[in-house]
């Protein structure tokens, strides 16, 4: 019970009683918040502008969430077989790459562009159930070895393709990465180490993985200059469009395989019941949540901040965090010729990765430098196309004639290159001239 006076004091206040009570509280509760207010500053702007050290610690734990999908699924794979635990995993992965696949606000397919996803889906789905099927045979460590060859043969598949120069320096650098996968995986011995068979499936997977990075990169770059050309309003399909539509249709497909084992070679009642199979289904968790959905985000994220030599070099950390997580978890160890083939394997790796940095690095370096010509001399898109436009006269009448439109000075890389629709008659060709005249 209060005193009057008390009560008077606390009537000349601003505030009434309860109003000051909370006002107080609120202000005591801004204090408590500063920090934490602080703190999300600080990572809203390590987003949008990132530290170094941000992208590499980023890298870095992606591969160790990689990593762990190995370690994580080897004693799984006893319960569930590989296609059922892909199945599961990728069901799981879908709904998150849907909604990154919405959030680049592209265009969706014409009819045509769908041909693009099928050999898409039959090489990314490959590589996303044979990783399974090769952990369970050959274990986590051989696996994660293998992964870092990937980006050496979308390299060398390019090349034949003759989408990318192949100079002496990347030739040297993907044969010593070659060289270090054939000791990491013994195949100079029958007796230790994966079979034959289990070298050809890890090969296989590895390989697979990268003819869908030569499809998508095709496929990208066919449709942006097609867009470019009917310059139309929304973006193209982006990369994560394609790794969903990729993914979806490879899921059928998996799932054809897997959804009969789930039935037929799953024991429901064991991994409910056991430790082992509980243990089983948190690996199915994993692999479709932390792995797919966040260290696939993640790894996005950081791509988009670093330079293009990174990523392909953070490959081998993750051979690093399987052999340290496989020897903590599964007491399995790792001998000094799979060490040396390792490191020799990242380093063939990284010279490969060095090299296409620096032609990317000369690429863009080329196209700035013609883009501040045109500026400093105030060339418009019109004038420029006037300047380009290279007629090539095979006959007037007895032949069609063709326009082409070339470039001067620029790559294939850099602008793109097409033609204009045939003229049939001189008559054409006449009103053609008059144009330009």
């Amino acid at each position: 019970m209060r005193s009057p006076k008390c009560r008077n004091r606390l009537s000349k206040m601003n505030y009434p009683l309860h109003q000051y009570n909370l006002h107080e509280a609120s202000d005591c509760a801004s204090h408590l918040m500063a920090p934490l207010g602080s703190c999300g500053a600080w990572w809203r702007r390590q987003y949008h502008d990132p530290h170094p050290a941000t992208c590499h610690l980023a890298l870095c734990t992606v591969q160790l969430l990689f990593a762990g999908m190995h370690v994580t699924s080897k004693p799984a794979l006893d319960l569930i077989p590989p296609f059922a635990f892909c199945t599961l995993r990728l069901l799981l992965a879908l709904p998150f790459l849907w909604w990154l696949a919405r959030k680049e606000g592209s265009r969706p397919f014409h009819p045509a562009e769908l041909l693009y996803i099928p050999p898409m889906a039959v090489a990314i789905g490959i590589a996303y159930s044979f990783i399974f099927v090769c952990n369970q045979r050959s274990g986590p460590i051989a696996t994660a070895m293998v992964q870092p060859f990937m980006p050496v043969f979308a390299t060398a598949l390019s090349a034949i393709l003759g989408a990318e120069r192949v100079p002496i320096l990347k030739v040297i650098g993907m044969l010593v990465a070659t060289l270090g996968c054939a000791v990491a995986l013994r195949v100079f011995s029958t007796r230790v180490g994966p079979g034959p068979l289990d070298v050809f499936l890890l090969v296989v997977q590895a390989s697979s993985y990268g003819v869908y990075l030569v499809l998508l990169t095709r496929a990208l770059g066919n449709i942006r200059s097609a867009d470019a050309s009917a310059e139309r309003a929304k973006p193209s399909p982006g990369p994560v469009m394609f790794l969903f539509s990729a993914t979806l249709l490879a899921e059928l497909g998996i799932a054809c395989v897997g959804v009969p084992e789930l039935v037929t070679d799953v024991d429901w009642s064991h991994l409910r019941e056991s430790t082992a199979g509980r243990n089983a289904i948190l690996a199915v968790l994993y692999a479709g949540i932390a792995s797919s959905c966040f260290a696939h985000g993640l790894n996005s994220w950081a791509v988009s901040h670093v330079s293009g030599i990174l990523p392909t070099v953070y490959s081998g950390v993750q051979v690093l965090w399987t052999m340290l997580l496989s020897y903590i978890t599964l007491r399995e160890g790792i001998s000094w010729d799979q060490a040396v083939g390792a490191v020799i394997t990242i380093f063939g790796v990284a010279v490969v990765s060095w090299v296409r940095e620096k032609e990317r690095r000369l690429a863009r370096d080329t196209k700035e430098k013609l883009e501040k010509i045109e500026k400093d001399r105030r060339i418009t898109p019109e004038r420029r196309l006037s300047q380009v436009i290279v007629e090539r006269r095979i006959s007037l009448d007895a032949h069609p004639v063709v326009l082409e439109v070339c470039v001067n000075g620029a790559s294939s890389e850099t602008e793109p290159r097409g033609s204009l629709p045939r003229i049939d008659s001189g008559v054409e060709m006449g009103k053609i001239e008059r144009t330009h005249a």
